[in-house]
């Protein structure tokens, strides 16, 4: 069985319709083409998608699984060395589009073995620390943009004055519902009006 694993997070600027035209340009049909999508390689397990789960599932007897590369299956180094372990303990051999590169888990050669675990390894803290070097140097470069352009990151406007909306509930005795209703926010934003006004 060949099958193709996608992974589109919230934030890498792709989107599922790019993982289905790669995996048909590997001859791969549609129905055995698994995407999890808005789910970020970092911060959420392969076990804990449901697209990886059933990938999981079919290749657990061997197969082929292609994927765009392997951080596309996790960007951090232990999820992904273990995940990748247990598909060459089931025989899959891993295929990568990006580059060609393959990591075969019906390798019986101690050296070929041994060589494929030392890339994978690489390649899989390669991949996490590339995402906390991005993360790092998108964090630097919002804090230079509130420094040089402040009024671009002064947050976002509120709906209402707190103080406004606070006292307009005590004037007319309405309730939480009918005060949102009034200035067309939600019953949260309301209660949080309230409180900061209470405690001002």
């Amino acid at each position: 069985m060949k099958l193709y694993y996608g992974r589109i997070s919230t934030t890498d600027g792709q989107t599922s319709a790019s993982q289905y035209e790669d995996a048909k340009k590997h001859g791969i049909d549609r129905k055995h083409v698994h995407v999890d999508e808005g789910v970020s390689g970092f911060h959420v397990p392969p076990l804990d998608r449901p697209e990886w789960k059933r990938i999981e599932d079919k290749l657990s007897n061997g197969g082929v699984l292609v994927v765009r590369w392997v951080d596309r299956i996790s960007r951090r180094y232990d999820e992904l060395h273990a995940t990748m372990q247990r598909l060459m303990a089931s025989g899959v051999r891993v295929e990568c589009t990006l580059n060609g590169m393959v990591f075969d888990g019906t390798a019986t050669d101690a050296i070929a073995k041994a060589t494929r675990d030392a890339v994978l390894a690489f390649m899989a803290a390669q991949g996490e620390a590339d995402y906390l070097n991005r993360r790092e140097m998108q964090r630097r470069g919002i804090e230079v943009a509130k420094r040089t352009s402040p009024e671009k990151y002064q947050g976002r406007a509120r709906a209402a004055d707190a103080a406004t909306v606070a006292a307009w509930r005590r004037e007319h005795g309405a309730s939480i519902a009918a005060t949102a209703e009034e200035f067309g926010i939600s019953t949260a934003t309301v209660k949080r009006y309230c409180a900061e006004q209470a405690t001002s």
